[in-house]
């Protein structure tokens, strides 16, 4: 019955290939693409194919992407000879990519979820292994691979609850897509458990990957300019925020100089997705007008709010700013991770993370977390961070030895997946 799903699912994404032409023809002009890669989503590479071993690492989106850097490297160090097909989704994504220099890391964007398209995309690129990041389980792909011979590993496998409830529905259908997984790593225990309720096989819990991150060259003139904006003056961040969460944070910013008496007080807004700044700037200016976005010539010392629509530079503001407000946490969408402010020495304020349960209970109990329910909580907390109580600073460089502690998880990933390296 499964396998006449699949073959049914095959065929109906076959059908309707020219809608998903449509739809990208509908993102070039929201400026979701870049145009002269389109090519690439239906594998019609865009740079030939390197000579020898290569392994095919799969890592969607920003966050998949860096957590392949440290992994990339060990593998080449082990691996010298072998090269290396990183397949992204995103714009955003792809943009970072375009920054690696090592010929033999070639990026391409992840191929539609088709067969034809699955087909041309392994029989040019030739892959002798797959590495799956996290939680993007497209069918088609994965069963077209695995008939190819080839082994796939799913690394810091993520399955959150929200998740688990969807594919329960499916549990038939989800079983044989992931039996096509060789080995499963997963981020926690609680993904783990989850994975294992779905009838995943060969599942082992190792750690989240994102914790041996290493640092992205900032932009040197954009740090000169952060630093600049931030010296001398009292700064708190909204990191990764999503709808709502703006004017929440722009409540905070009038509440904490009315209260306090802050004259300096500046406040960044780092939005999940960039591309809402503008929509951002319009509807925080009704409540604090001096507000800017960061590429704008008209900052200044009396700049209250300031929206940064840069592409992955948000760890740079992490380096300068040591109060973070996590977004997706109020209300609790499940949360946003919290390891990379906290490797930079953040005092993080996050309300219920549901996405990183594990994490966030450990971090709770190492005391390098601030937990808040309310508005009123998140205030204070944020208050507290401005007016530097003593425990904040215990917070943050308790946040620093935690995800230090951690720095084993990529070792003892490549350990577990050597026996399969090209």
């Amino acid at each position: 019955m499964t396998k006449f799903l699949i073959l049914i699912y095959k065929i109906l994404s076959v059908i309707f290939l020219p809608i998903i032409l449509i739809i990208i023809i509908f993102r070039i002009f929201q400026n979701k693409e870049i145009n002269n890669r389109i090519k690439e989503r239906f594998a019609f590479s865009s740079k030939k194919r390197p000579k020898g071993k290569l392994i095919w690492i799969n890592a969607s989106s920003i966050g998949e992407y860096l957590a392949t850097l440290s992994l990339i490297k060990k593998i080449r160090k082990i691996k010298p000879k072998t090269k290396i097909l990183l397949t992204t989704s995103t714009k955003t994504s792809a943009l970072l990519a375009e920054k690696i220099k090592d010929k033999n890391i070639v990026h391409q964007f992840t191929p539609q979820d088709n067969p034809l398209i699955i087909k041309k995309f392994l029989n040019y690129w030739r892959p002798s292994l797959v590495l799956w990041m996290e939680s993007e389980f497209w069918p088609i792909i994965l069963d077209e691979t695995k008939k190819y011979g080839i082994e796939i590993i799913l690394l810091n496998g993520r399955m959150s609850d929200k998740s688990f409830k969807s594919w329960n529905y499916f549990k038939f259908f989800f079983t044989e897509v992931i039996s096509n997984f060789s080995l499963i790593l997963t981020m926690s225990k609680f993904d783990q458990n989850n994975f294992k309720k779905l009838g995943a096989k060969n599942v082992n819990f190792i750690g989240n990957l994102k914790f041996s991150n290493g640092e992205l060259p900032n932009n040197k003139l954009l740090e000169k300019k952060v630093k600049k904006i931030v010296s001398n003056r009292l700064v708190w961040l909204a990191a990764s925020t999503h709808h709502g969460e703006e004017i929440f944070a722009a409540n905070i910013h009038l509440k904490l100089k009315q209260k306090l008496n802050l004259k300096n007080l500046l406040t960044i807004i780092v939005p999940r997705n960039i591309k809402r700044a503008d929509k951002i700037k319009k509807e925080i200016k009704s409540y604090v007008p001096l507000t800017e976005q960061f590429q704008s010539k008209s900052i200044g010392s009396n700049t209250e709010i300031i929206i940064d629509n840069s592409i992955g530079q948000l760890e740079m503001w992490y380096k300068n700013v040591k109060t973070v407000f996590l977004g997706k946490s109020y209300p609790p969408k499940g949360g946003q991770n919290p390891i990379e402010p906290a490797r930079n020495g953040c005092a993080i304020v996050s309300g219920k993370m549901s996405n990183f349960k594990e994490i966030e209970k450990e971090m709770l109990l190492k005391k390098c977390l601030i937990r808040a329910n309310k508005s009123s909580e998140f205030y204070s907390k944020i208050e507290d961070c401005i007016k530097k109580k003593n425990y904040i600073k215990s917070i943050r460089i308790n946040a620093k030895k935690y995800v230090k502690s951690k720095s084993f998880v990529l070792d003892k990933t490549v350990k577990i997946i050597q026996k399969y390296l090209v």
